[in-house]
């Protein structure tokens, strides 16, 4: 029997967050502005028009992800020629699983959890050149948490229901709501009446369901709330000020002329004629404007919201706000963000060795499979690196590896995407370059050496052309 999920609160939220990342539905065309007690229908309906979203949830989410996945992900398994088709087209749809990875975790840091069904093909090819023509392989979907509908723990912790809804076209190209159960052992689907379609047994003992939450929780934890949810509020209510800041800006920008009554009806008024007015009149024609302190006012308003989403993102050391902040205290802002995006990437590490793990039990092949997300964001300036490098060598350490390490850096900071085979080219450049350094300091030394004990001069003496380190020079006119 298919449990439904009633939370409408979970539906509400996931509006939310999608308008205010994509600027849709409650952004888009004043749809979700809300009309002022003493503002007239008429003038709600022009300000409607008006309106105008500026999105600061998508790029504060996308900035909390973006740099996971700014590089290729680091894998390493055993190359088999289903795998790699996995790998190239992992939903079937013609995406890799590096594209997969990052466009699932944006979708996990704005709802605060999406889950991955990996499922299989009912019916697989009889010799394996039959699946890799037919694509008759394991392939993943992306379920939205608002999409969740059941699921049960067992007494040890682990997922053993699951149920989802999905939207779907039938053959007749009407659209339809289904429900997916899934167990440890057996799978069912059924439609918009909970009415029972079709059902099998996988045999995988465990719900090939992954869970990834967009920071570290507790696996029982199914429908987190968003940790965006204060930023989309925020963004929400700077939509609401910024539509009555464009009002005043409309309604009351342009100076009005006051001038004493004249009695005519008509009065034109332009740069090329002359106004008149009664020579009696105590107040001559001025120009009076409208105060700009309510303007003033939601501008200041508008900026201090700005600052908060920052804030509350923990991003705000990266982009978005400019402070007088010490040097400490930018450093320990960036540490809370790097801290923040090595959490997710662990999550998201997770994720996708667990996914691969799934792909193993349906494809009964084992792959020794490994991933290696990053756990270090840090931005360093390349001019500032250079000049920390130098000043390193400076030091005099006489030390070939020391040197090394520096240069490494160098590399790390100047060309960070430099190619891994380059790379290597270069380091040995480099270590060859220093050996042959130390050889001829050592040639040299040795040179030296022989010339100062065991030079001889015409008589049998020691030459005193060739004198030893730290001997005075002859005075002027010394015979030598």
């Amino acid at each position: 029997m298919i449990k439904e999920n009633t939370n409408t609160l979970q539906v509400e939220l996931f509006r939310l967050l999608t308008d205010a990342y994509y600027g849709t539905g409650l952004f888009y065309k004043g749809d979700g502005l809300k009309k002022h007690p003493r503002e007239s229908e008429d003038n709600f309906a022009s300000r409607k028009v008006l309106a105008y979203y500026l999105n600061y949830t998508g790029p504060i989410v996308d900035a909390s992800v973006t740099p996971i996945f700014a590089d290729e992900i680091k894998r390493e398994y055993t190359d088999t020629a289903k795998f790699q088709l996995f790998l190239d087209d992992v939903d079937r749809l013609g995406t890799s699983l590096q594209e997969f990875m990052r466009r699932t975790a944006t979708q996990a840091k704005l709802y605060g959890a999406m889950y991955v069904l990996v499922n299989n093909e009912l019916e697989t090819g009889v010799t394996l050149a039959d699946e890799l023509n037919e694509r008759a392989l394991p392939y993943v979907s992306a379920i939205k948490p608002v999409d969740v509908e059941h699921w049960r723990f067992d007494e040890r912790g682990r997922m053993v229901e699951f149920t989802y809804k999905d939207i779907i076209l039938n053959d007749e190209n009407d659209i339809k709501t289904q429900y997916y159960e899934w167990t440890t052992t057996t799978w069912a689907v059924y439609d918009e009446n909970k009415a029972l379609v079709r059902k099998g047994e996988h045999g995988l003992g465990r719900v090939p369901v992954v869970q990834w939450h967009s920071r570290n929780l507790s696996p029982m934890d199914v429908l987190p709330p968003s940790e965006f949810l204060s930023v989309a509020q925020t963004n929400y209510h700077l939509y609401q000020l910024c539509s009555w800041h464009t009002q005043i800006l409309r309604d009351q920008a342009f100076n009005i002329l006051t001038m004493p009554d004249t009695g005519q009806q008509d009065i034109t008024i332009s740069t090329n004629n002359l106004l008149t007015y009664p020579g009696e009149a105590s107040h001559p024609p001025a120009f009076i404007a409208p105060k700009a302190e309510p303007a003033q006012m939601l501008t200041d308003q508008i900026d201090r919201l700005i600052r908060e989403m920052y804030r509350m993102s923990g991003i705000d050391s990266v982009v978005g706000v400019e402070s007088s902040k010490s040097g400490v205290a930018k450093q320990w802002d960036f540490e809370r963000t790097n801290q923040r995006l090595a959490d997710f990437a662990n999550q998201c590490e997770r994720a996708e060795k667990n996914i691969v793990e799934l792909y193993e039990l349906w494809a009964n092949e084992t792959v020794g499979y490994t991933c290696e997300y990053p756990r270090d964001f840090s931005i360093g300036d390349v001019a500032e690196s250079l000049a920390n490098a130098q000043s390193a060598l400076d030091l005099g350490f006489n030390s070939k590896t020391y040197k090394q390490e520096v240069a490494k850096n160098v590399l790390e900071a100047y060309m960070p995407n430099i190619d891994p085979e380059t790379y290597d080219a270069i380091i040995e450049e480099l270590e060859q370059a220093f050996d042959d350094a130390e050889k001829a300091a050592a040639t040299m030394r040795d040179n030296i050496g022989e010339g100062v004990n065991g030079a001889t001069g015409q008589n049998g003496q020691g030459d005193s052309s060739v004198r030893g380190l730290g001997e005075e020079p002859p005075e002027p006119g010394e015979n030598t």
